[in-house]
């Protein structure tokens, strides 16, 4: 998996604020972007000056609507990735040599941005990660920890045990806020990022429109566009194994569950089990709940069904 382009949280460090990361590196732009607490808003009112949605009532505006997907479907190309290489850097390292690299550190000196604003934002690669990238990143979950709580999407679930650290992928563009748990899969890919396998939650972004859980199984296949396109190999096939509208501690939802599969040389994987849910648990925006394992773990694929069993939706 492999962080989009898009704004994230500031790897220096201040608070508030936002850099925009171009899918390879950091750019010099930032904004003043909004913190979001659980329960809260930074526009006031309804989470994004639109109808609220809440009390399970259906208020997200128009229903997102598009071609009928077929069980089997094919995104991306070998010539055009969804992530690329990082521009320039082989031959300016090739050209430069010492130069550059006296220049890289001069430049990180004067402006103070530490080695893991080369690394990127978001999923996979981790922000706080330190520069070492043999080194185990933070997010240890403390002693006796046994479900995930997710205040800002309105459920919990269950903690999956020793190994599996809390996620710090700030914001992504699926999800508002994300909270949840990974274990690292394949430590290097070639865009230089981390695999992994990862159960993670929040509010669906705002980009993705749809009207109460009636249009959950439109919006659900955009979310699955866009998680195809941003976090993995391509080219990538996709085989829908269910897709079913489910109750989960009596709130209604939608369940899509699929294998992609890809053949690019430098992954150890060759697909992932994946499943989407949307569940609607009475906040703003309803909870988006994405579970990811690789083939190289598939003897973890029952986590997906655990998982699933152990969502209860907070009070």
């Amino acid at each position: 998996m492999s962080a989009a382009p898009g704004w994230y949280d500031d790897p220096d460090g201040v608070p508030g604020r936002q850099r925009w990361w171009d899918g390879s590196a950091w750019g010099d732009l930032t904004q003043g972007g909004p913190t979001y607490g659980a329960g809260g808003s930074a526009y006031g009112g309804s989470a994004y000056g639109g109808p609220a949605y809440g009390n399970h009532a259906s208020g997200y505006g128009a229903v997102a609507t598009k071609p009928a997907r077929t069980s089997t479907d094919v995104i991306g190309s070998p010539e055009r990735p969804p992530w690329r290489d990082r521009p320039g850097l082989l031959p300016g390292l090739l050209i430069g040599g010492a130069v550059l690299v006296i220049v890289l550190l001069a430049v990180t000196l004067v402006t103070g941005r530490s080695a893991d604003r080369v690394a990127g934002p978001g999923v996979p690669t981790f922000p706080t990660f330190p520069s070492d990238p043999t080194q185990d990143p933070p997010g240890t979950f403390p002693p006796g920890t046994v479900r995930i709580i997710d205040s800002d999407a309105g459920l919990s679930y269950a903690y999956l045990g020793e190994g599996w650290r809390e996620v710090n992928f700030g914001q992504r563009p699926e999800m508002i806020t994300t909270h949840g748990q990974y274990i690292v899969t394949q430590e290097t890919t070639p865009d230089g990022g981390s695999f992994i396998a990862e159960v993670s939650s929040g509010p669906l972004a705002e980009q993705f429109v749809v009207a109460g859980p009636p249009g959950f199984p439109a919006a659900i296949e955009s979310l699955t566009d866009s998680f195809r396109s941003n976090y993995y190999p391509a080219p990538n096939e996709l085989d829908v194994l269910s897709s079913e509208p489910v109750t989960l501690d009596g709130a209604p939802g939608y369940l899509l569950r699929f294998d992609l599969t890809w053949d690019v040389a430098g992954y150890e994987s060759t697909g992932e089990r994946v499943a989407l849910l949307l569940l609607d648990t009475g906040r703003e925006r309803p909870a988006v709940v994405y579970i990811s394992v690789p083939n190289t773990h598939a003897e973890l694929y029952g986590i997906i069904d655990q998982v699933v069993a152990s969502i209860l939706v907070l009070a």
